[in-house]
């Protein structure tokens, strides 16, 4: 599955927030997740592989032996720089579907690959249509492809897109003729950054930064930015975690909307970061750690909240390996936030003013934010972001930074369900339990907030 993290900040937190009136960084669908990165010193990139089960009749097995062919060699031409190769997989009938394939041959050249593959899974197919038939040659869709990549350096194993395309044959050859013949039926082929035009490349220590010509600069600031946000998490959370991190600039909203599966709306989103990872329950194992960033909101955070949202997000980075899929959401974002200001010197009545707001009305929350107050069209989203800080606030604070650690290590590697599993932390690590901890939150929130 694919998670995805974001950072919530306070509407009216002027010290961070250049001109943003609302929550800078929030949560795409509720849940935020973080892919995670390690050292690889490969020296030249992993060969190729596919790999599927036999097909039923000797006609679809010549078929899919031809096609998986196409896809060897489709992805050989990747890994060696060979456009004339890679070309010459792509339908010589569709002329704009060449353009484009040149196009992101080209970007995806500038990416430092491990390895590059297919896999095709020919066991079914897709229930042809108007578009798919419209070849004048036998064509076959298969029930899907799933292409792996691995970024050299910085992904320890290779994440996944899935793609449904339609194959043609022309003569004895097999080409790709699409991408998106199914789209209208849901199966919409992923994507990545270099579908959407020219990549360059920024570095710094631990950092590679992924985007467009027209946004190096931004590309080199966020690079620098990354790479200084690597410490502070480092300084919390230990050495333990690979201290790397591919970070996305796209060109817009809607391209990142794109790149991270999001449809909801990112209008008051500045940063996601996003991961491959299994269900719960079960460690979440962890691939393709990336931190994407919202050029519409990006340019209306001051330095100090860009240092909040990027420690927050690597915080992700650095955490997600020990946050299994069914880690309560307070605690996956509170420990980041957590994170995200610590020695900030950003004072607590200004981090968390709209929870303030509610306790000095008298309005004190009676539990932990639940993971559905973490949705994007919440409307008291602020509230549960900072009730999740504060929780790990009092933590930190009562039993030390070292016991929150443990805390959060302690749920996420827990094989029960989440109430057990935050239950058997409290008795195990803080020695207490979830009831006389809510007591204990609420009484914070007064004397802290009032």
């Amino acid at each position: 599955m694919q998670d995805t993290f974001g950072t919530a900040l306070p509407r009216r937190l002027g010290l961070l927030l250049a001109a943003i009136p609302v929550i800078a960084v929030c949560l795409a669908d509720g849940v935020i997740a973080a892919r995670s990165s390690s050292d690889q010193h490969a020296s030249k990139p992993a060969a190729t592989r596919t790999h599927s089960a036999a097909p039923a009749s000797s006609e679809s097995a010549q078929r899919a032996a031809s096609v998986r062919a196409l896809l060897v060699a489709r992805a050989a031409a990747v890994l060696h720089h060979d456009r004339r190769a890679f070309l010459s997989t792509v339908d010589p009938d569709q002329p704009k579907l060449v353009r484009s394939q040149a196009r992101e041959y080209a970007a995806i050249a500038t990416v430092p690959l491990a390895s590059w593959s297919y896999e095709l899974d020919p066991i079914g197919s897709q229930t042809p249509n108007a578009r798919s038939t419209r070849y004048g040659a036998t064509s076959w869709a298969p029930h899907r492809v799933t292409l792996h990549y691995a970024i050299r350096g910085f992904d320890r194993a290779p994440t996944s897109l899935l793609e449904y395309p339609t194959f043609v044959r022309r003569g004895q050859q097999w080409y790709v003729a699409s991408f998106s013949d199914f789209a209208a039926s849901g199966h919409r082929s992923d994507v990545d950054i270099w579908d959407f035009g020219p990549l360059r490349v920024a570095r710094a220590r631990g950092v590679l930064v992924l985007g467009h010509p027209d946004s190096l600069a931004l590309m080199q600031q966020v690079a620098r930015e990354a790479s200084a946000a690597i410490p502070r998490v480092t300084s919390v959370w230990g050495r333990g975690w690979t201290r790397r991190v591919v970070v996305l600039v796209p060109d817009s909203q809607k391209e990142l909307a794109a790149v991270i599966g999001d449809n909801g709306d990112l209008s008051q989103i500045a940063a996601v970061a996003s991961a491959e990872v299994q269900d719960c329950p079960g460690p979440p194992n962890p691939v393709g750690n990336r931190v994407a960033i919202n050029p519409h909101n990006w340019g209306k955070l001051s330095a100090l909240g860009r240092q909040v949202v990027l420690t927050h997000e690597l915080t992700h980075v650095a955490s997600r390996a020990d946050t299994g899929s069914c880690t309560p959401t307070w605690l996956v974002e509170g420990f980041a936030d957590y994170v995200g200001y610590h020695d900030s010197g950003v004072p607590t009545g200004v981090v968390a003013q709209e929870l303030a707001a509610d306790v000095r009305a008298g309005h004190v929350p009676l539990h932990l934010p639940r993971d559905d107050d973490f949705n994007g069209d919440n409307k008291r989203l602020p509230q549960a972001y900072e009730g999740a800080w504060m929780a790990a606030r009092l933590i930190a604070s009562r039993w030390g930074q070292p016991a929150l650690v443990r805390f959060y290590r302690a749920v996420g590697s827990s094989t029960e369900q989440p109430p057990q599993a935050v239950s058997d932390a409290f008795a195990s690590v803080l020695h207490t339990s979830l009831h006389s901890f809510v007591a204990a939150w609420r009484a914070y929130l007064r004397a802290q907030l009032s």
